[in-house]
């Protein structure tokens, strides 16, 4: 007997319970799937959402997952708009450009079209947003609404910047670094702290200089917390798993970057929502904010602040053999 296979092209949903949700056999109805977080941060100018499809049809699932019209709306089938509803009621509206990007090969076929917009003092914490997608082909209809977030500050801890120092070891054992911001109205519900590690790998042979990266994510936290502490074990572990012990390479660190991410109250659910099952029950609840589609239209806010160095105590035990070990001068 042949069997149609209904997939998404965002969500891998197993279903291992003896009843199911939707008739496989169903005929074909168009399902749009909408992934966009809207990001008033700093240096989020460019807004970028993911819209794809669904797809039916008698072959096997992943052999059709490879063909671009499978997952992708064409060029031109739809329209995009997000409309800004002021306070006072008044509307402005910008119509979205599309984009077909590459991105790394998998199940999928590795193009994906996604449409943007500049933000250009667009969002703002005065007004509502609605995504308006309409098929010019079917003249079927999608939408979703979100708030976004805004001014969320962790200024307080770096009044003065040249004192504020990372310091992840001292006198002979590891110590903590503890960031704290203000309990502000950002309309946040979750927190991601990044610490992004630059530093430079120097080639002992050929000479070559390269300028490197690590980003060390911290745990989730929610809107209850307004602080968090980075421990100097966690931070030091995280190097010497990531960083190869190579003699052929010198290594010289420059600073360390702060990227606070939060999120909004959807995302967090939907991210709750798709955590791994790891329970005896496999059934899990579907979150979607799209109206006559699925997947979710939210916002988050980017805070970044750049440039603070390691204490000396930190730095030695970088450079140390007995430390580090990872060819720190």
């Amino acid at each position: 007997m042949k069997k149609k296979y209904l997939f998404l092209s965002v969500f891998a949903i197993v279903f291992t319970s003896c009843e199911t949700d939707f008739d496989v056999n169903a005929d074909w109805e168009e399902t749009t799937v909408v992934y966009g977080l809207l990001d008033a941060g700093e240096g989020k100018d460019l807004q970028k959402i993911k819209i794809s499809k669904a797809f039916l049809g008698k072959m096997n699932a992943m052999q059709m997952a490879q063909y671009a019209d499978s997952i992708n709306f064409g060029m031109g089938e739809l329209d995009v708009k997000v409309v800004r509803v002021k306070n006072n009621g008044n509307t402005d509206t910008i119509t979205l450009n599309e984009e077909l990007i590459t991105r790394e090969e998998g199940d999928f076929h590795d193009s994906i079209m996604v449409y943007t917009f500049e933000n250009d003092n667009f969002l703002n914490s005065n007004s509502e947003y609605e995504l308006l997608i309409e098929n010019n082909l079917s003249s079927n209809k999608v939408t979703s609404k979100t708030s976004v977030i805004t001014n969320f500050d962790f200024d307080n801890v770096f009044r003065n910047t040249k004192a504020f120092q990372f310091g992840f070891y001292n006198n002979g054992d590891y110590s903590s670094a503890t960031i704290t911001w203000d309990d502000s109205n950002d309309n946040g519900s979750i927190y991601q702290l990044d610490l992004v590690i630059n530093y430079k790998d120097s080639n002992v042979i050929s000479g070559v200089v390269s300028s490197e990266q690590l980003v060390f994510s911290q745990p989730l936290v929610d809107d209850k917390e307004t602080k968090m502490r980075i421990e100097g074990e966690s931070f030091f572990n995280f190097l010497k798993l990531n960083l190869e012990k190579d003699d052929t390479k010198v290594r010289y660190f420059n600073s360390i970057d702060l990227v606070m991410t939060v999120g909004s109250e959807d995302l967090d659910t939907y991210i709750k929502v798709n955590k791994p099952v790891v329970g005896i029950v496999q059934e899990r609840p579907q979150f979607s904010n799209v109206n006559n589609g699925i997947g979710l239209f939210s916002s988050r806010y980017t805070k970044v602040r750049y440039g603070f160095p390691l204490t000396t105590a930190s730095i030695d035990f970088m450079k140390s053999t007995d430390g580090l070990d990872r060819n720190f001068q």
